[in-house]
């Protein structure tokens, strides 16, 4: 789609957005986040990307609830939300938990049962990810950027 702005067409850009309700980092949360990601994505006409925008998702949620286990070993009942935004040239995932500490890409062995989340994160996006805390409570923001370039403008929501 594009608007005519002084005698030139330019494509609109439209942004898209779906958040999940805040949930419990339990072991059932990255099924969750999976089935967030396939329904926004199928709703958005980008399915093409779900695969990859699963896997993501799915890390950075299991991520958050391992992050999240000593707090509600103290009692505590943190929540997890996840966030995708586009706007036609990139999908964002966004995975906000309330858990201290920050993630980071480790050298795991080949025998090694954890600690490749973020390693597949690394190669799926490019390098394309990160971390920011967040703004006035605990916890954080750990975000990766999935190339969407070729979309058209139309298969986001108006």
């Amino acid at each position: 789609m594009a608007v005519r702005c002084g005698g030139v067409l330019t494509p609109v850009t439209r942004r898209a957005m779906s958040a999940t309700p805040p949930f419990a980092p339990l072991p059932t949360a990255p099924g969750m986040a999976r089935g967030h990601v396939r329904a926004a994505l199928a709703q958005w006409g980008l399915g093409e990307l779900a695969d990859t925008t699963e896997m993501i998702a799915s890390e950075l949620t299991a991520n958050a609830v391992n992050a999240s286990a000593a707090l509600q070993a103290a009692g505590s009942v943190p929540v997890i939300r996840l966030c995708l935004i586009t706007e036609g040239e990139t999908l964002v995932v966004e995975c906000w938990d309330q858990a201290p500490g920050f993630p980071l890409l480790r050298q795991t062995s080949e025998l090694a049962e954890t600690g490749r989340g973020l390693a597949i994160i690394d190669s799926l996006t490019g390098g394309s990810w990160g971390w920011q805390p967040a703004n006035g409570h605990a916890g954080k923001c750990v975000w990766a950027v999935i190339p969407a370039r070729g979309l058209p403008a139309s298969a986001l929501l108006p």
